[in-house]
């Protein structure tokens, strides 16, 4: 079994997005038990312990590495924000001679694709608690991970794709994306009467439900 003990910081120690030791091998393999765990039972239900036995690390593992549960998954979200925004980034160059309205469904669906292909990532990101006391960084780094869709809605405004108010049409497809995503990730799209069976059903419902919003967009 594989061990990794070493002083850990003193109780409190606050522990932002990189954490210690970023590119060690223990770090990353206590990240991808989390992320396992998480997948089977929710980021709320996984315990330190439970992680350093997955990962095959001493149970002082975490504590080193992240200074507390907390700061783990903490380090989680992080490391979910930097996959968020290299996935939209990617969706966004792909779809950039599309239609306005066209790129913004398409924003939307990669993001609810991102919280089901990450489902883990999405729950330490969004659905735990925001930060440490004195620390803002993850807040903020949620806040710059919506920079890109702000960006996007005011180009498509700018084009004329679409009227009204900016800020307003960002807020709108945030709330669309985030509580469609939210749902998927629970499994709760298959369970509407309306989603027909097979096995594109909730992909199906996305599209479904995005493409009537986004058409109702001034």
């Amino acid at each position: 079994m594989m061990t990794e003990t070493a002083a850990a910081p003193a109780p409190g120690t606050p522990v932002t997005g990189a954490g210690q030791g970023t590119g060690s091998p223990g770090r990353a393999a206590l990240l991808r038990a989390l992320e396992e765990l998480a997948r089977e039972q929710g980021v709320s239900n996984v315990g330190l312990r439970e992680v350093a036995r997955r990962a095959g690390l001493s149970h002082a593992a975490p504590t080193h590495f992240f200074g507390s549960r907390e700061g783990m998954i903490r380090a989680l979200a992080f490391e979910g924000l930097e996959l968020l925004d290299d996935e939209l980034c990617v969706a966004q160059e792909r779809d950039a001679q599309l239609p306005g309205r066209e790129r913004l469904v398409s924003d939307a669906k990669e993001f609810v694709a991102f919280a089901q292909r990450h489902p883990a990532h999405f729950d330490a990101i969004f659905r735990t608690p925001s930060a440490a006391a004195g620390d803002g960084s993850l807040d903020r780094a949620r806040r710059a991970a919506l920079d890109g869709l702000r960006a996007l809605v005011a180009e498509v405004h700018a084009a004329g794709d679409i009227g009204g108010d900016v800020e307003t049409a960002f807020l709108q497809l945030c709330t669309l994306s985030h509580g469609i995503a939210s749902l998927a990730v629970d499994g709760l799209l298959q369970g509407l009467d309306e989603v027909p069976e097979g096995p594109n059903a909730a992909a199906d419902v996305v599209e479904r439900i995005i493409r009537a919003q986004v058409a109702q967009l001034p």
